[in-house]
């Protein structure tokens, strides 16, 4: 039986065991529908219609206080062509600026404005900005096809001239056929910078862990139900060949302004680090220091590449990699993580699904979660759903 055929039968088999609890919120959620399209690109965060900071960094002046938010993408497939994808937690080349990320060549982001680095020099108008960004991962949508996910937290400024931008994302898959998505955001002038719609965190957060009516409205919008993840092999995984690399997004709306902390730039962290939320030194032992509002869980162990074991229902959060902010059109700050699953998943026999759960507490000790089930793929490992060349 070829892998395209067990993949069909399997779906026929499970997809109606995946389950979501998500809540529903005023945003971006729709996903493509198939037609005749063998690929679609989708600009997932930020949200339709939201507004982003400005940033501090000038020319000549620069600041890691830039715009903050964070972009994340869908790229759907509907065919067996495959987008060319070496998924993984480090996808990031600034050296390779304005040239294809040689991790994912088909990538093409690009804006209408310049951008002023965290350095005060200036990235011209129309740059290709793949290689910027940070993370990459796959999951397995129903029949033909697969779900390619990417994310970057932006610590780049807009100049004080621009009031609006558009970013323009297109998708080449392996045949050559290409998707295109647009949209036009507006920058705000009421705070500066993306950190400061964000409070920095708190020591010690207050609550009691449980969640509140008034709590953050909390989102995962991947994996996309019902597509399936890769497990990963069940021997000690080398990412980013043998690892489940699966992509989770959870947003989190502050709908009652009481901030939820987020060291969205890193700092404290060396400079070729900044823009992540990886808090590594806390994995299985507690919150991630620069998020400590966000606890992710699952119901199986995730073995991780170094060997180290998250027990099922410990805090995955320390293990996230980007964060960013926006002003939802609702007028609350939404903030949104992103993480590439780099280990494998340790599921008892028969069993064939996997629950997530994200919670966030926000500054006044208010919370509120989401559970999504998600299949189980037939494809061991993720970076088999997409050729790598």
């Amino acid at each position: 039986m070829t892998m395209n055929n067990l993949k069909k039968l399997n779906f026929a088999l499970v997809t109606m065991l995946g389950l979501s609890f998500s809540a529903c919120v005023d945003e971006d959620m729709s996903s493509a529908d198939p037609g005749e399209e063998t690929l679609v690109v989708n600009i997932v965060s930020p949200a339709l219609n939201a507004q982003v900071t400005r940033g501090e960094a000038e020319i000549g002046k620069g600041s890691f206080n830039g715009s903050g938010f964070l972009i994340n993408l869908e790229a759907i497939t509907h065919d067996t062509v495959g987008i060319i994808a070496n998924e993984g937690l480090n996808i990031r080349n600034t050296s390779l600026l304005g040239m294809p990320n040689p991790n994912f060549p088909g990538l093409k982001v690009t804006v209408d404005c310049d951008l002023v680095k965290p350095d005060g020099t200036v990235i011209a108008e129309g740059t290709n900005l793949a290689s910027l960004f940070n993370i990459l991962g796959t999951d397995d949508t129903p029949g033909d096809g697969v779900t390619v996910w990417t994310s970057w937290h932006v610590l780049e400024s807009f100049p004080k001239d621009v009031d609006k931008f558009n970013l323009i994302v297109e998708v080449a898959d392996k045949a050559g056929n290409t998707a295109k998505d647009t949209k036009t955001y507006k920058i705000t002038e009421s705070v500066s910078s993306g950190q400061l719609l964000t409070p920095m965190p708190l020591s010690e957060l207050p609550g009691n862990g449980m969640d509140d009516p008034d709590g953050p409205l909390v989102t995962m919008i991947a994996p996309r139900i019902p597509s399936g993840v890769s497990t990963g092999p069940k021997s000690s995984p080398t990412p980013p060949a043998n690892a489940s690399l699966f992509f989770i997004q959870v947003s989190a709306l502050d709908r009652q302004r009481n901030g939820i902390g987020v060291n969205e730039n890193g700092e404290g962290k060396p400079d070729e680090m900044r823009g992540t939320i990886v808090d590594g030194t806390q994995s299985s032992k507690g919150p991630n220091r620069l998020v400590p509002g966000l606890n992710v869980t699952f119901d199986v162990d995730l073995l991780q590449p170094n060997g180290n074991v998250i027990r099922a229902g410990q805090n995955l959060a320390p293990v996230f990699n980007t964060a960013g902010s926006e002003i939802d059109p609702s007028g609350y700050v939404r903030t949104t993580f992103g993480w590439t699953v780099g280990g494998s998943l340790i599921l008892p026999t028969g069993k064939n699904n996997v629950t997530i759960k994200a919670q966030v507490t926000d500054n006044s000790g208010k919370t509120g979660s989401v559970t999504n089930v998600v299949n189980i793929s037939p494809v061991i490992n993720g970076q088999e759903l997409t050729p790598n060349n």
